[in-house]
Formats: C-alpha cells, structure tokens, sequence
C-alpha cells in the first residue's frame, strides 16, 4: 500500500528516493501507466508524500513497455530505494554465447539511459570478454574487462572481485543471464549494482529448489507459466493472428511465413510431439485468450508420436469448452492428416484448409485483415528473439 511504501522510504532514510514498478519486463523507465501516460515505470520522488502518490498510482495499474503487450503488465509491488549519487556508469551483464557456448561478459561505459540504442548507434563501445569454462574466474580477465571500462585502479581491484563473484553465481545456479543496468561508480570507487536482473534455464529448476520456490510466488496467471505447467512454450505477442504449431522450427517458419507476407502473428506456441489430448486442447485453449486475435493459424506436421488426428480432436474439445468464432486456417500434413482434415470438414468450426505454410500464410492474412493498433515500441520480432534466445534454444 501507499502507507506501507512510505513506512520504507523512511527506513531507509533521507530521499530522494526511487519508486520502481516491479514486472517481469524491462524498458520500465521508458514506459507508461495505462491509467495515467505521464507516469513511467521508473520515478524519483523528492518526499514521502511523493513516495506515497507514485506508489499508489503505480500498484494496481498496467505498465507498458517495449518488451510488454500491448496491454501491459499489471504491477503488484514497488521496489523503493535511495537515490545514489555516482560518477558513471556501467552496464554489465553475464550470458551465454550462443556461437562458442562459453559464458561471455559484455559491458559499457553508458552514456545514455537507454544501452540498447546506444550500442546499436555505436558498436564500439560495447565490451566483450570471454569468460570460458573453469571452475574460477583468473584475476587477468577482470582486470582486462575493467581497463576496457575505464575504471581506476581503485575500482579495477573492486571490479576484478565483483566479476569473479558473479561468474561463481552463474554457474553455481545454472543461469543464463546476469545484467546488470546500471552498475554504479561512486567518488570513493565503489561499485554499486542500482538495478539487475538474473534469468534462470528453466531445465535447471529442478535442481535449483531455491529458485523455483521464488517463481511459484510469482504471477501464476501468467500465459507463459500456464504453458510451462503443461510442457510447452508460448510467448504472446502483438499482432492479430494466431499461431499454433509443432515444434519450435516449425513454429518459428510459420511465424517467419506470417510475417513475410505482411501480416503480424500474436503469439509464439511450440507444443512438442506428444499423445496426451488434453495438454493439446489448454494449448488450444491458451491461444484462443487473446482477445486481440482475429484468426488463428494452425500449422501442423504429423510425424514420430506426434499425430495430426490428436490436434484435430483437440480442437473439437477446445471448440466445446469455448466456442470458437474466429476463422481457423489449417495446414495439416503427415501422419493421419487425412484422417484429420476429414474430422474438421464434418464440424461446424469456421475452417478453411492450405495445402502449404505459404498459402496457409496469405489465406490467414486475408481473414485476419489489419491489426486493431500498431506496435507503438520495438518490433515483435525484437522481442520474439529475445525472449526466444534467453529460452536457450
């Protein structure tokens, strides 16, 4: 509550302060509040009257950034800490090279509040390092990272000790990403980490019990955590078609085909070869939540365990739990795709079929017509990378 942040903001001494909306998005310091545009995701507040206000205009309300939907995500919590004064900063973040597969660090001297921008204005400022595979971190690779960055001696041996310490932490807990935005420089030296952020392999939970008791006290809500809990990926995004495949490969070509064409898929869903109908039918189900879809594409090769007979009944099933109005474009092919396609012609879904992805593609386009409201941020496809990359795959 209001009072609750205000009760922090004194805790924690005199202000100014910073109220952040907590998401699991970043771009919140570029964002806007759906209930109020004027307010971003990231605000300084000078007293604790401001704390208070900021807090209670932030918790409940919808934050949209470049890497939200359209409509946002709901804050339920502030992080409200003190304003530090610092000479510079950094940008710096752990990560795995997806050419060597080594873990690599990449940082920048940021001379912008927004890094990504700034690293695509000028590429030469962004840093990279190596970081290999053994077990400790050797001294000589900080100390190169942190002459890079242009820090002191002072702050060189601070960094050498920070980096080693973060590399122990990204292989002790199986993560994929550490970053930290910004990484503060203090007159004395310090080294002070103002926001960051880690991302966990999600294969690796089961083995990191401590951190997946954190993501069971998440927002279990979520489209992404309801995929998870069902063995499949999904990504929602901001376009009007929806997108319904077999495999990641295939997934991403039907998304590709989409948008060659010109038209802007809503959502990524990779559900794997499996036999268990009603798994189908909540992915089924999952896609058909958006209410920003206008049609649905389904994009469907039968081969292994995987049968094209199992999406069709699976569709039937979702049809009878939620009525479908929307035109559902299908290409279906491989094992028992016959067998499918004549289940489908039979019923009174609004079906149409293709006999290619291509087709299939223009055929969803037509039906779909133009998106409700253009992406007003970065591009989907920007996202759909990142997020697809960050998965490991």
């Amino acid at each position: 509550s209001d009072i609750h942040a205000g009760d922090i903001a004194e805790e924690l001494g005199n202000g100014p302060w910073v109220v952040k909306a907590q998401i699991q998005a970043g771009a919140r310091a570029s964002g806007t509040l759906d209930k109020n545009p004027s307010i971003c995701g990231v605000v300084e507040a000078q007293t604790i009257s401001e704390v208070k206000t900021i807090a209670r205009d932030m918790i409940g309300s919808y934050l949209v950034t470049s890497q939200t939907p359209r409509h946002g995500e709901q804050i339920s919590s502030v992080y409200i800490e003190p304003v530090v004064n610092c000479l510079k900063e950094l940008f710096l973040a752990l990560l795995i090279d997806g050419e060597s597969g080594q873990i690599i660090c990449i940082g920048s001297i940021k001379e912008e509040s927004h890094v990504e921008k700034q690293v695509i204005d000028n590429p030469d400022c962004l840093v990279k390092m190596v970081l290999g595979h053994e077990s400790n971190l050797p001294d000589h690779i900080g100390r190169k990272m942190a002459t890079d960055l242009v820090l002191n001696e002072s702050s060189q041996e601070k960094f050498i000790i920070m980096l080693q310490q973060l590399y122990a932490l990204f292989m002790s807990y199986d993560l994929s990403l550490i970053e930290i935005n910004p990484l503060g420089v203090t007159e004395s030296g310090n080294l002070i980490a103002l926001d960051a952020r880690v991302i966990v392999d999600d294969n690796s939970l089961y083995r990191q019990p401590k951190l997946s008791a954190l993501n069971s006290r998440a927002d279990v809500g979520s489209a992404e955590q309801t995929a998870a809990r069902f063995g499949f990926n999904y990504l929602r995004l901001d376009g009007n078609i929806g997108v319904f495949s077999s495999g990641a490969g295939l997934a991403m070509a039907t998304i590709d085909a989409v948008n060659h064409f010109g038209g802007k898929p809503a959502n990524f869903l990779d559900i794997p070869p499996i036999l268990e109908m009603d798994r189908v039918r909540e992915a089924f189900l999952l896609v058909l939540e958006n209410q920003n879809m206008d049609c649905l594409l389904v994009n469907i090769f039968g081969a292994g365990i995987m049968r094209c007979d199992t999406i069709a009944d699976a569709l039937l099933l979702a049809n009878l739990e939620k009525p479908i109005s929307i035109p559902i474009i299908l290409r279906l092919a491989g094992t028992n795709s016959s067998l499918a396609i004549s289940r489908l012609e039979n019923c009174d879904l609004p079906v149409e079929f293709a006999v290619d992805l291509a087709s299939a593609a223009r055929q969803a386009i037509a039906k779909a017509g133009d998106p409700k409201s253009p992406r007003h941020n970065k591009g989907f496809s920007d996202k759909f990378s990142t997020w697809f990359h960050s998965k490991g795959n």
